[in-house]
């Protein structure tokens, strides 16, 4: 294991409503520890699953890095990569976000559906734009412009952005772009929706599968383009 501790200025670090976490689950005698979700002032919900490979790599981040004795809360990001969250330690603010280096020096990813409530809770669900979002709630936040706003530092029409104290990070640059709004492609397609569901701009979730969904009302608007998104972590972040 090789736990790196990484800022919070990156746009793939998760927010407290990623609401996936790691608890004991008093009806596993065999697997104490379970991946639980956590919908917004109900009670835990465990996976259908026990999903152990990633309970023990979240466990054993926590505890390599947070002093941890197990379970906690952590994230998988768009492009399936595992982030812990934990009490900071490094400086960085009242979170500390760690990874998972391989020997092979990659981030460490986790590909298998976490699905709950006997599959009726499903991350890959796939609904028409516009409509309700009926999977899990969790996912990375992101902010897309309002209508006319040339949104610095970029000055582009149409970004979607982070911002982290105080740092705006853009996927015009951050994806290396060019030109931006590009006007057809996989992108295009995927501004246009998220103009439709946000017209005045505002906030979006995007989950471990790629689909995207309002923040507020948690309407559906599509899957990303992966390939022109931000970039995924690397060993070096």
């Amino acid at each position: 294991m090789a736990g790196r501790i990484i800022g919070t200025r990156l746009p793939c670090c998760p927010g407290k409503d990623s609401r996936l976490t790691v608890r004991r689950n008093s009806e596993q005698a065999s697997r104490p520890w379970w991946i639980f979700y956590e919908p917004p002032g109900d009670e835990p919900i465990p996976a259908d699953d026990p999903h152990e490979e990633l309970v023990t790599l979240v466990n054993s981040l926590k505890a390599e890095k947070a002093n941890s004795k197990g379970g906690g809360p952590f994230s998988i990001n768009e492009h399936g990569q595992v982030i812990v969250r934990a009490k900071a330690t490094s400086g960085f603010g009242n979170t500390d976000y760690i990874i998972n280096v391989t020997s092979q020096g990659v981030v460490s990813a986790y590909s298998t559906p976490i699905i709950f409530r006997g599959g009726k809770l499903d991350p890959r669900v796939t609904p028409k734009e516009g409509e309700l979002w009926s999977g899990p709630l969790s996912g990375m936040s992101y902010k897309f412009a309002a209508p006319g706003n040339p949104k610095p530092p970029s000055r582009k029409l149409d970004e979607i952005f982070v911002e982290e104290e105080g740092v705006v990070l853009q996927i015009s640059t951050h994806a290396r772009i060019n030109p931006y709004p590009p006007t057809t492609g996989s992108l295009s397609k995927f501004l246009q929706a998220l103009r439709r569901q946000l017209p005045q701009g505002g906030r979006f979730r995007v989950n471990e599968h790629g689909r995207a969904f309002t923040s507020n009302g948690f309407i559906y608007i599509g899957t990303i383009p992966t390939a022109e998104w931000f970039r995924p972590l690397t060993a070096r972040s």
